[in-house]
């Protein structure tokens, strides 16, 4: 396989991925969820900015998933942390 053809597979993997719908009720998919998770810190802010939370489960379906990326976001974020902390001590 040339590396046009895996470029162009991870290309097709990632639309797919943003096109996963994460609000059922609603189909709202994960790209249009991903920059509220980027621009807020918890559901209700997710829920207000994407438009998830408001269907027919009220938040009982995507509330869930909408937490699962809050929490992979702010895990992200303290390892960037740590890792930045540990790049600063070895410089003094």
């Amino acid at each position: 396989m040339s590396d046009d053809q895996t470029t162009a597979d991870e290309k097709i993997k990632r639309i797919k991925r943003l096109a996963m719908v994460v609000c059922i009720c609603k189909g709202i998919p994960l790209g249009k969820v991903l920059p509220a998770i980027k621009a807020c810190d918890n559901v209700a802010d997710v829920n207000r900015m994407a438009g998830t939370g408001t269907g027919g489960c009220k938040g009982q379906r995507c509330g869930p998933r909408i937490k699962m990326l809050l929490r992979k976001k702010h895990e992200l974020q303290s390892d960037d942390s740590k890792t930045t902390e540990t790049a600063s001590d070895s410089d003094e």
